[in-house]
This record gives structure tokens, sequence and C-alpha cells, in this order.
């Protein structure tokens, strides 16, 4: 539920972006007065408790007293807007104004068309400046655009295993086999389930079971190339898509992956004071892609492979169609 948040926050703040900011582009260019609107700004004497009279702002409502020269800001008199900018978008008055990433965005474009409105002639220093305030504008999209990547990878990842989630996988499985049928091209899958896992879970607990899972996740990684991925399916069972892979190789990948996971060691506290060292096994199904499949069907062919293993005495990589051990 979180991670549907986080997104669809992002995704109301780029529709206030679109909505607010981006108007006010287009707009300026014919009119010298648009500014962005913000609700958000406060009087700087009332929030600082300021009683410096003689401030060029003390009554005046201009709230924008960064845009000011000549106000008094800890103490001592300030120079003008482009002198003070970077210390008064640090300020409290000026972030506190921002409560989101839309009103910095708007008020670092208002500070930019106040310099620009404000300077006919611009030396060199000026240009600086804009350049400042542009990369003000670019460093803001492109945390909102940062952040927004991080809120999907989240939505598409497993939290306890680091790996990509059930959601996920359709979404890619269907990827490939649209490449196939584009051209002379297969992946294969490999469905793995942990050998009697509720039996561990129901001895040790939930917690040391999340062990046992976490770290058949780092398995999978360490054994990944870059072009494959891997997913947890769902409880005990992961599945990897490789693409350009066929059947052979798969089985050789399986195998690495399955013979890494079965020397990995577990130890475990008891409840009586004493330990134990466990170890843990996967069944593996493998199945190559082939013109009939889709998603659905490939990955039921690599499940009946990985239900043979089972019945054959677990801890082995079984192959679709494959009639021998």
């Amino acid at each position: 539920m979180r991670d549907s948040d986080d997104n669809q926050l992002c995704d109301d703040l780029l529709a206030r972006i679109h909505q607010e900011i981006m108007p006010v582009f287009e707009q300026a260019i014919a009119n010298d007065s648009v500014i962005f609107e913000n609700p958000h700004l406060q009087n700087c004497r009332e929030q600082k408790q300021c009683e410096k009279k003689d401030c060029p702002i003390f009554n005046q409502k201009h709230q924008r007293c960064w845009q000011v020269a000549g106000t008094y800001c800890g103490g001592k008199i300030q120079g003008s807007f482009v002198e003070k900018y970077s210390s008064c978008v640090a300020c409290d008055v000026f972030r506190n104004a921002c409560p989101t990433i839309v009103e910095e965005l708007g008020e670092h474009l208002n500070n930019m068309l106040f310099l620009l409105r404000k300077q006919k002639f611009r030396t060199l220093e000026d240009i600086r400046k804009i350049e400042y305030l542009n990369r003000e504008l670019t460093t803001s999209l492109e945390s909102l655009d940062a952040k927004n990547r991080e809120i999907q990878e989240l939505v598409i990842t497993d939290k306890l295993t680091g790996l990509y989630n059930r959601h996920y996988l359709f979404t890619v499985m269907e990827d490939e086999v649209s490449r196939c049928s584009r051209g002379k091209y297969t992946f294969s899958l490999l469905l793995l389930d942990v050998d009697n896992f509720k039996f561990f879970n129901d001895t040790y607990g939930h917690p040391e079971g999340d062990k046992v899972l976490a770290a058949l996740g780092r398995v999978l990684k360490e054994t990944l190339r870059k072009s494959d991925r891997a997913f947890r399916y769902g409880g005990e069972e992961f599945v990897v898509v490789l693409p350009d892979t066929d059947i052979t190789i798969a089985y050789i990948i399986a195998e690495r992956m399955r013979r890494g996971f079965r020397d990995m060691r577990f130890p475990v506290e008891l409840g009586t004071g004493g330990s134990v060292v466990e170890t843990r096994t996967v069944s593996v199904g493998v199945a190559a892609h082939e013109a009939e499949c889709d998603a659905y069907s490939l990955l039921a062919r690599a499940d009946e492979a990985m239900y043979r293993a089972k019945s054959q005495g677990k801890d082995q990589t079984i192959r679709y169609g494959e009639t021998h051990l």
C-alpha cells in the first residue's frame, strides 16, 4: 500500500507541474506581470519575529523578501537579489514557502523571471546567475524523475529477496515472447521451489524461513548474467528468465544455482538455548520457449518439469520433455 501511495503522490506532483508551472513559461513570454502564484508564502517579519523597523519591507505586504535588496537577516543588512540569492534559498522562510517540489520549482521560476525582467542589459555575471537558476530548475526536475524511477523500482521489487516480483514477471515474459515472434530468437525459463520449506517454517519459525528465501535470492543474483532477471514468484517459488538462451545452457545455469544454494549453511538458534546448522535444497524445472508458447504455457511447462523433479527425489533439475534423470 505504501508503494502505491508513493506512486500516486509522484503522479500528482507531475500533474501539478504540467498544470501550474508549464503555463507560466508560455504566458511570461508576452506578459511581464505573470508569475507563479504561491499560496504558501509567509511574511518574513512575522515568521522571524523581527523588529527591524528600518527594513525596507517592515510595513509592506511584499512577501518575497529574497527579491528585495537591503533587507535585514541575521542582524545585518543584505545585498541585492543576485548577491544574497544563494543564502536566501536556504533560509527557512523560503523553504517553508515550498512544501512540495511544485512550489519550489515555481519560486525558482519566479526568481528567474524577476531577474530577467529587472535586468535590461545582462552582464556576464547576470548570465552566470541565470544559468545557475536554470540548473536549479533542471536539478529539481531530475530529482523528481529520479524519485519516480525509484518508486517504480520499488513497485516491481520483492522486499524480502530484492528480486523482481510476480507482477513484473509477466510483463517481462510477454516482452520476451513478443521478441521471439519477430525473429530467430528463443529464451528459457527456470522455476525453482525450496524443498520441504513448510516443514522448515513450522519447525523453526517464519523469521528463519525468511532468511532461507533471502539467501536463495542472493544465490540467484550472484549466478545471473547481465541480461538475466530473477523473480520471486510467490512463497518459496522463484522464476528466472534467461534471454537468448537454449534449454541446454539454461540447464547448466540452473544446476549452478541449485548446487550453490545446497552448499549454503543456515545456523538456527533453538528455544532451548542450543543451536543447529541446517541446509536446504531446491527442485528446478527448465523450459525453453517454442513457437506455440505464450507466457502462461511456458510457465506451466517449467512448473510441470519442477514437479517431476520433486516427485523423483527433489534437489535436482529436470528439463521439460525429459524422460529420464
